[in-house]
């Protein structure tokens, strides 16, 4: 089978966010069954993908970046008609690749992935397609920064935006249960779940070896990202710092200047951009991870649960990652929040247990080539409907 993949980022294990990675090891476990050709928006700073990496291999500059006053006004001239995120991602060489792709690599199926690839729908028509959509049909980081009123527009634009451009596509897949439902609600049609799938780490952490600290990592361009670690600094490490005076709390991820400041707090480190996050999770007894905003599925929580490092959060932040307790302790309010970390970083032996618990459940859900092989039957199942 011949499938064409369209991204907005380029697939990557390694990638530094979680949708890049996500989406990476789905890519390396589609390899070895399918051929499998790219189309993607190249960002600033990403290195070139080798073309003996695929099939065929198209990219397009990423075009929503900050630049020129004339810049800022061609994306409020495309805000007219289309939610902000989706203008910036509008490249007129994409619909060109996509047709030079037909051509040349002629596949047999298409993957579109996440919301603001859905506007190169009509250039796939014909081509039996599934759309994955990331984040309940509107992503966390679509803030236009133009204030509340004018988010208030945009995301009215987005419900638009799902209704016109997601029935173009053959099949829609969530990557959670509730972003399913969501979108089956609000688009009365089928939404399918594709499970996560992330490369296991090598060696598992050992928690109980580790120092009395806890980490919470994202990238601070997210918004959900920065405003989880203002209220978790707000309001749950006060109460961890009470009981455990010596504890420290490591702010980890790139972009962190919306979070520098955080840096002043008692036991609060801002660490920025962590090359070796194996080594990171190595030095902590667990990844404190809430979240209040957002939705789609949490990578972060599934690399700790991965490398067998404990993860305390809430029902927002374990979406699609319920390891069992004490792998995954979920609490709502602060105080249990901070209750549950406490247990595990004044013991050793906890720390140690929920570990082994974290660990055996992700490697067991959270395969690459389950998750590869389920996305081949979906579209075989598309195909011979065509046929």
């Amino acid at each position: 089978m011949r499938i064409l993949l369209l991204t907005p980022f380029l697939p990557d294990e390694q990638a530094s966010h979680g949708g890049g990675s996500y989406v990476g090891a789905i890519c390396k476990s589609l390899r070895k069954r399918a051929e499998l050709g790219l189309v993607h928006i190249q960002h600033l700073g990403e290195a070139p993908q080798q073309p003996s990496e695929w099939s065929w291999l198209g990219a397009a500059r990423y075009e929503g970046a900050p630049g020129s006053p004339g810049h800022a006004l061609r994306m409020l001239w495309r805000w007219r008609a289309q939610p902000l995120l989706v203008a910036k991602y509008q490249s007129a060489a994409i619909p060109a690749l996509i047709e030079r792709a037909r051509r040349e690599f002629k596949p047999d199926a298409a993957l579109v992935e996440m919301a603001q690839m859905a506007q190169y729908l009509p250039s796939l028509k014909g081509l039996p397609t599934i759309l994955t959509d990331h984040e309940a049909g509107h992503p966390a980081n679509a803030g236009t920064g133009l204030g509340a009123a004018a988010d208030r527009r945009d995301r009215r634009m987005w419900k638009r935006y799902v209704a016109q451009r997601y029935p173009l596509a053959d099949q829609i897949q969530a990557v959670t249960s509730q972003d399913a439902a969501a979108l089956q609600a609000q688009l009365q049609r089928d939404v399918t779940v594709r499970p996560a799938a992330l490369k296991p780490a090598g060696e598992a952490c050992s928690p109980a070896a580790a120092p009395p600290k806890a980490l919470f990592l994202g990238d601070y361009r997210h918004q959900p990202n920065h405003e989880a670690a203002r209220r978790l600094v707000a309001e749950v490490w006060p109460r961890i710092r009470a009981c455990c005076a010596d504890a420290e709390l490591l702010l980890a991820g790139p972009h962190e200047a919306p979070i520098a400041d955080l840096g002043d707090e008692h036991g609060v480190r801002v660490l920025g951009f962590v090359e070796d996050l194996s080594a990171l999770m190595g030095s902590v007894r667990l990844l404190i991870a809430p979240l209040w905003s957002g939705g789609g599925f949490r990578v972060k929580n599934a690399t700790a649960l991965l490398a067998g490092l404990p993860v305390v959060t809430n029902a927002l932040g374990a979406r699609g990652c319920e390891a069992p307790e004490p792998g995954c302790s979920v609490r709502e309010d602060p105080a249990a929040l901070a209750d549950a970390a406490v247990e595990l970083l004044s013991s050793r032996e906890a720390a140690g247990r929920a570990g082994e618990v974290a660990r055996v459940w992700a490697v067991e859900h959270f395969s690459a080539d389950k998750v590869a092989d389920l996305q081949l039957e979906r579209l075989s199942e598309l195909l011979d409907r065509a046929r």
